[in-house]
C-alpha cells in the first residue's frame, strides 16, 4: 500500500519550560525490537537559527493504536515530550515541552505522521535533547536521545534534506535512483557548495572475537565537483550513481552533510546478488565461493538453506527470517555502509534484538538475557565521531564471544532460531 505523508496536528503545546535540578534515570533505555505494539519513531534536527532548531519527527501510524473514543471515528492519540540538556550528565534542564498529536485515520491508511517542534538552543553549545514518545491509546511508551549540534555552522544539522516531491524531510539520508532531493541551507546565501564523492567497497563487519585493527578510512574522494546555492540558499540533486555525496561549504575541515545511494530498493533485499554477501557471516569459505560463483544465485541460496534445515518449507521460513533481520538492521544501524555491514547490523543480523539496550552520550550496552544476570550475553558499543554520519558505532572486541558467537552461527545452519521465536 502506498505510503502517505501528513502534517500532525498539534493539539497540546508547551507543558513546562525553563530550568530544573531534577536529574534524569541513566543510562537511558531504548529498543530496537520490530514488533508492531513498537514505535519506532525518526527524528531529524535542522539549526534554522543561532536561537532555534527544529525537531522534524516522524511516526508510522501501523505502530500505532486508533480508538473510536466518539463510537464514530478512528484517531491516534500520541504525546511527544522532550527534555534538552546541557550535556548527557546534567541535571539542568534548559527547554522542556509536551506536543500532542491526533490523527484520524477511518480509511487505515498507511501514512506517517511528520511535524516538527522548535527547540530553543542557543548557539556555539553542544546539547542532548530526550525524547519521550507515548501512544497514550496503548500506554507505550519509547525513549530516544538526540544531539543537537550548534558549535559551528558547518556541520549536517546546519542542512535539512528533503524528498522535492513531497517537501518531507529525509530521515534516513539515502536514496534510490532518481529521486530528486532538496538540500536547504539554515542561511539564505547564494555560495558554491563542495561535493566530494565516495565509491567504496566496504568489508562486512569483523566477527565480535576477532582482534585485529581495521584498515583506517582513506578520505581523499575519488571525484569531487562544485554545485551552487540558489539565493534561498537550497539546491536540487539526483545522485547520478551508487556511492555516498559529502556537501561541504568549506573544504579545510570535514563537516558537512552527506547524502547515500547504495542500491535501487535500499533498505530492501530484493535481488539475488544483494542476498549472498551476509550470508559470508554463516558460511564455510567454500560454501560462500560456491553461492558468488553460481550461474543462478537465487536458486543456490535456495540449495543451501535446504542443505542446512533439511527441507524446503522450513528453509523457505528460515530464508525469510534471515532477510528481514538484514532488512532491519539496514533501517536502524545504516551509516556511510548498509546497516547490515556495520557492527551493531552484525550482532543484530546473527543474535537478533537484544532484551535490553541502555544508551549514554556516546555508548550503547545490548544485554542479551535477563540483567544482571552471569550468564547473560552483553556486547559494547562505542559512538565513532564521522563526518559522514552520527549512527556510526564500533563494538569493544573480545575473544570471550567466539564460543556464542560460532553457537549462534549454528543455530542459524540448523534452521532451529525461527522456530524458537
Amino acid at each position: 500500500m502506498k505510503r502517505i505523508f501528513l502534517y500532525a496536528i498539534f493539539l497540546l503545546i508547551v507543558i513546562s519550560c525553563g530550568t530544573s535540578r531534577k536529574g534524569m534515570k541513566k543510562p537511558q533505555s531504548v529498543t530496537y525490537k520490530k514488533e508492531t505494539y513498537t514505535i519506532h519513531p525518526q527524528f531529524v534536527i535542522f539549526n534554522t537559527s543561532d536561537s532555534i532548531s527544529e525537531l522534524h519527527f516522524k511516526v508510522a501510524s501501523k505502530e500505532l493504536l486508533y480508538t473510536r473514543p466518539d463510537g464514530i471515528n478512528f484517531v491516534s492519540n500520541v504525546l511527544i515530550s522532550y527534555r534538552l540538556l546541557r550535556s548527557y550528565d546534567s541535571k539542568e534542564i534548559l527547554d522542556s515541552a509536551s506536543v500532542r498529536l491526533v490523527d484520524g485515520n477511518n480509511s487505515n491508511a498507511d501514512k506517517y505522521l511528520v511535524g516538527k517542534i522548535n527547540i530553543h538552543a542557543k548557539a556555539h553549545h553542544n546539547y542532548i535533547l530526550i525524547i519521550s514518545v507515548t501512544d497514550l491509546n496503548r500506554n507505550i511508551n519509547v525513549s530516544n536521545t538526540v544531539a543537537i549540534e550548534k558549535d559551528d555552522d558547518l556541520n549536517r544539522q546546519n542542512f535539512l534534506v528533503k524528498t522535492k516531491s513531497t517537501t518531507t524531510p529525509l530521515f534516513c539520508n539515502y536514496t534510490n535512483s532518481g529521486d530528486e532531493l532538496t538540500i536547504q541551507y539554515k542561511a539564505k546565501i547564494a555560495v558554491n557548495i563542495y561535493v566530494h564523492y565516495y565509491n567504496r567497497n566496504f568489508p562486512l563487519a569483523a566477527p565480535p572475537f576477532s582482534l585485529g585493527d581495521p584498515d583506517p578510512f582513506k578520505y581523499k574522494a575519488d571525484s569531487s565537483f562544485i554545485l551552487q546555492l540558489s539565493s534561498e540558499g537550497s539546491l536540487n540533486f539526483v545522485a547520478p550513481q551508487k556511492g555516498f555525496y559529502h556537501f561541504q561549504l568549506d573544504t579545510t575541515k570535514r563537516e558537512g552533510v552527506t547524502i547515500y545511494y547504495f542500491s535501487d530498493f535500499f533498505p530492501e533485499i530484493k535481488r539475488a546478488e544483494d542476498m549472498i554477501p551476509p550470508l559470508r557471516f554463516i558460511t564455510t569459505k567454500a560454501e560462500y565461493d560456491e553461492l558468488t560463483s553460481s550461474t543462478n544465485q537465487k536458486a543456490a541460496i535456495e540449495k543451501f538453506w535446504v542443505n542446512c534445515v533439511g527441507n524446503q518449507d522450513k528453509a523457505r521460513e528460515v530464508i525469510r527470517k534471515f532477510y528481514t533481520r538484514m532488512h532491519e538492521a539496514n533501517i536502524f544501524y545504516t551509516s556511510y555502509i548498509e546497516g547490515w555491514k556495520t557492527d551493531r547490523g552484525m550482532i543484530y543480523l546473527i543474535y537478533g534484538a537484544p532484551n535490553s539496550v541502555y544508551r549514554t552520550a556516546n555508548t550503547e550496552t545490548w544485554t542479551y538475557g535477563e540483567e544482571n544476570n552471569i550468564n547473560s550475553l552483553q556486547y559494547s558499543f562505542t559512538k565513532v565521531a564521522n563526518p559522514f554520519t552520527d549512527n556510526d558505532y564500533s563494538l569493544e572486541r573480545s575473544s570471550v564471544y567466539k564460543q556464542s558467537w560460532y553457537s549462534s552461527v549454528d543455530i542459524w545452519r540448523q534452521g532451529k532460531l525461527y522456530l524458537q521465536e
